[in-house]
Order: C-alpha cells, then structure tokens, then sequence
C-alpha cells in the first residue's frame, strides 16, 4: 500500500475542496438613462420628474438641461430645489420672464437620470447644464444658479466651438455666468455652461 506524506494529504484535501466548492456568479452592474421633459410658461413654476424601474431602481446621477431660445435669456430660469425620494428625482424650477413681456418665451427644461440595479452612495452632488445657439457675430449669456436645496457651486465649465469665445465669467459660490461671442460672421455658434450643485 502507497503511504500518503502529510504534505500530500493537505493538498489532496485542498484539491476535493476546490473541486466540489461551488463559484457564485459574478454580478453585473446593469444601468439605463431615464429622461423627462417639460416647459415653463412666464411666470410660471412647475417641476419634471423621473422614476427609476423597479429592475433598477436606484438613481446614481442626475443631470438636468434647458435650451436658452433668447441668446439673453440665460438668467430667467431659476431652479427652487431637486430632491430624491427612493426611486424618484424630481427638479422643481421657475421662468423669471415677465408674463407681460411680449417678448418673453417658455423655456424647455430636460431631465436625465442614470439609474443602477446595483445600490451606490447617496447622489452629493448634481448636473446641471443650459445651451444655446450664437447667431453669426453675435453674443449671448448663460448662467445656472444652484438650487436653495443644493446651493454651493462645487463646479462649473463653459464649452463651445473654436469660432466661439468667452469674453467675460462672473461667479460667486452659488451661480456661474459666462458671456460668449461667435467670432464667425457666416456660420451660427453654439455654447454651453455645465455646473455642479451640491448641499
């Protein structure tokens, strides 16, 4: 009979261990963008919202948008709060333009929700984003002000074209404005103001 060394039982026994011990699946994050959109009249305060599935139900990021129609319109939104409640995030927010201006516009606000089947920390900060298209050799102004519910500015970027330039940026800890001119007198511009809002 074969006698069996010490060493050779530790790692016959390590061997039926791996052998009959079974592997757990690995997990997959899955993720899908929930989108909503609405408008607000002059004068007018209203809210949009989204709620993840409930196959994925946590909301991991949040970004909300608006389109300036006026190039000079860029400060008439005012956002008055986001909050999250489970599955749902909702963006309340206010037209400043006067209902009697004749020239005042509804403004289109867009929001935009990445929600995970997999539990993450709790959202601390929020995107937020307006845009709007340069005439040729014109200029325009952008500005986002955080919500009261988040009102410190953790961040903030002004994107545009090369044919596009910033010519001025006034900020505080609570809002962001940038002043944009389309430097091509044949071709409309485009321009954007990214920031960050956070408690």
């Amino acid at each position: 009979m074969r006698k069996l060394t010490r060493t050779g039982a530790v790692a016959a026994i390590a061997a039926a261990a791996a052998l009959t011990v079974p592997v757990a699946p690995a997990f997959a994050e899955e993720t899908v963008v929930m989108t909503n959109s609405t408008s607000v009249q002059p004068g007018m305060t209203v809210y949009v919202s989204r709620t993840c599935p409930s196959t994925k139900p946590y909301p991991v990021t949040t970004r909300t948008s608006s389109v300036a129609k006026d190039t000079w319109d860029g400060g008439e939104l005012d956002y008055k709060g986001i909050t999250v409640n489970g599955r749902e995030v909702k963006v309340t927010f206010a037209n400043s333009q006067s209902k009697t201006d004749k020239y005042a516009s509804a403004i289109l606000v867009k929001i935009e929700v990445l929600c995970s089947n997999v539990r993450h920390e709790p959202m601390t900060g929020f995107e937020f984003m307006q845009s709007t298209r340069i005439p040729p050799g014109g200029d325009a102004l952008l500005m986002v002000a955080c919500p009261p519910s988040h009102p410190h500015l953790s961040g903030a970027d002004g994107r545009r074209p090369a044919n596009v330039s910033i010519t001025s940026v006034q900020s505080d800890e609570h809002s962001q404005a940038v002043w944009f001119q389309n430097d091509d007198f044949m071709h409309e511009g485009w321009a954007e103001l990214w920031a960050t809002c956070s408690a």
